[in-house]
């Protein structure tokens, strides 16, 4: 390049560009190079000047390079190097470099000479080996798409899962893992993701289904993860197969379904025998007391009091077996009249308790109307139960909690060590002595089951002699309903 003021300044801001940058005239001879050119391949600037651009390529490359510099100066125009292949650079201690290359035609007083900005790539290279390695090494398929849903990586957990080898992979639209019947929707899905990029499940609340090479489907959890790269916006999804989790599932549903039916009916069969034996030994206690000897009336009272207990016991029994077994579906329902009608049902026990309930206005909620109604009384009644000397005050409250409402029944009563909070939610587990408080110590695990079937969740925050207080969370009823 001759010496004039614009020279000065087109050398002055070549100088001045963070990449290595080398100009490149037809005979492939290097007429320009800035410093970072000079620290990326080790030579000083009077070595590469004048020299042939092949000394900074690996020898491998070497051969056909000079067809690939006449190519360029046929089509001049600013564009990548070698869009799709991964690049080299040698530096002068023989060790090599992964690079990038942008090519921009530049006319000279010498004619016209390719200007050359390189970038050094190898953190990213290291970065994106790492990444390679972690997703190579998942227990999950993982599958990277790019923004045309074409499959661009893969780990081995995939090709195991899906039947196919890495190379029948890449390249290939993302549909061909998906069930033909669900393929022209899936577009749309994607879509909808990329305009809202955050790392989530997929297809919250749909059943997800994959397709192997051999044809055959299985149930599947999807975890999508959205990446930015240089290159672009990539998503990375991260597959399971449930199909033994799903197995598992069925089998269990079917399991419980049969204990149901099999409490159900045991309990229903036994509730008149029962009735029989209580009765007669109630006839038995009235009709013979005192004929007979002091011995004898303590034996039919056990007979008696045994005949009820287990009557009671049965009812529980069936009262949650019905839980799972009868529920009806869940429907907007007013908390505030159930509550009502429960403490109109219980009017005589607080009477006798000289027990009292208070409570916020409650909300809507999304609900089997008489397994709440079951709930409520269930909590208030053992809130009554175990009272202490003071007469039983109970309070229920709600709060909004998201798109559920948190239910709150707190009590005056007698506590319980929290060491046994998660156990009273068990079956027939009882914390005190029976002659003291009646029950069949199934109470909790009915409210429970009652609150797990409608989605929620319940425990209880308590200490001795201070109360209780049982939370449970239910699903806000929609407008348009549930």
């Amino acid at each position: 390049m001759s010496d004039n003021p614009a020279d000065d300044r087109f050398r002055s801001i070549v100088e001045a560009i963070p990449n290595a940058i080398v100009l490149v005239d037809r005979e492939r001879r290097i007429r320009l190079v800035n410093r970072k050119a000079e620290e990326l391949f080790g030579y000083a600037r009077e070595d590469l000047l004048g020299a042939t651009v092949e000394t900074l390529i690996p020898t491998r490359f070497r051969e056909g390079h000079p067809r690939q510099v006449d190519d360029f100066f046929m089509r001049p125009e600013t564009r990548a190097m070698g869009a799709g292949r991964d690049l080299f650079g040698r530096r002068k201690n023989g060790e090599e470099v992964p690079i990038e290359i942008g090519l921009s035609p530049i006319d000279t007083a010498e004619g016209l000479c390719t200007l050359a900005a390189i970038i050094d790539i190898t953190e990213r290279k290291r970065a994106q080996e790492r990444f390679e390695l972690v997703v190579e090494a998942s227990p999950s398929a993982m599958i990277m798409i790019d923004a045309a849903r074409r499959i661009r990586l893969v780990n081995r957990r995939a090709e195991e899962m899906f039947g196919y080898a890495r190379a029948e992979f890449l390249g290939q639209p993302i549909e061909m893992l998906v069930p033909e019947r669900y393929r022209a929707g899936h577009p749309g899905h994607v879509a909808s993701f990329s305009s809202r990029p955050e790392a989530r499940p997929m297809g919250a609340g749909r059943e997800l289904f994959g397709l192997r090479k051999d044809g055959s489907e299985m149930p599947v959890e999807i975890g999508l993860t959205p990446i930015d790269a240089p290159d672009g916006h990539y998503v990375v999804a991260s597959i399971i197969d449930i199909t033994e989790r799903r197995r598992s599932e069925d089998e269990l549903r079917r399991s419980n379904a049969e204990l149901e039916q099999f409490a159900y009916v045991a309990s229903h069969d036994l509730q008149e025998p029962l009735r029989m034996v209580a009765n007669y030994t109630e006839l038995l206690a009235q009709r013979y007391a005192g004929q007979i000897d002091d011995r004898a009336d303590k034996y039919i009272r056990y007979a008696s009091d045994g005949a009820r207990r287990m009557q009671r016991l049965v009812a529980d029994l069936l009262a949650y077996s019905r839980v799972g077994s009868q529920g009806k579906p869940l429907v907007p329902v007013e908390a505030e009249q159930v509550l009502q009608a429960v403490t109109h049902a219980l009017q005589r026990l607080l009477r006798e308790s000289g027990g009292l309930v208070e409570s916020d206005p409650l909300p809507r909620v999304s609900a089997d109307e008489g397994q709440l109604h079951q709930l409520l009384q269930n909590l208030i009644s053992n809130a009554i139960k175990f009272r202490s000397e003071a007469p039983p005050r109970v309070r229920i409250t709600a709060r909004p909690q998201g798109h559920r409402w948190l239910f709150q029944v707190s009590d005056n009563g007698i506590g319980i060590d929290m060491q046994y909070a998660q156990r009273v939610f068990q079956m027939f587990q009882r914390l005190h002595e029976l002659g003291r408080y009646e029950g069949s110590g199934i109470g909790l695990a009915i409210a429970k089951r009652i609150v797990e079937r409608h989605g929620g969740t319940i425990w209880i925050d308590s200490a001795p002699g201070q109360g209780s207080t049982v939370s449970f969370t239910l699903l806000a009823a929609r407008a348009e309903g549930v």
